[in-house]
């Protein structure tokens, strides 16, 4: 009788033993999924702040830049470009 109870023992502290490790899955597998949403945010705060920075660059470089529309200012510098490459050859 008195194994049958220390296996009964035994066997509960195993099943709480899984839950304990499954439940502690539960949480990493929940941080990874934050850590990785933060990353995503920051790099997108990243590329939001170059493509600013880099679109206020231009805008001084470019006369009237605030006047001209996108597709302008896509020819322009593709043209700009055009002509490099043709100095270069």
């Amino acid at each position: 009788m008195k194994k049958l109870e220390q296996l009964r023992q035994e066997s509960k502290e195993i099943k709480d033993k899984i839950d304990d490790t499954e439940e502690r899955l539960r949480q990493l597998k929940n941080q990874e999924k934050k850590i990785l949403k933060q990353d995503i945010v920051k790099r997108r705060k990243e590329r939001t702040h170059r493509l600013i920075t880099r679109g206020a660059i231009l805008e001084s470089l470019i006369e009237n830049a605030e006047e001209l529309t996108d597709e302008e200012i896509k020819i322009l510098l593709e043209e700009a470009k055009r002509q490099k490459n043709l100095k270069k050859h």
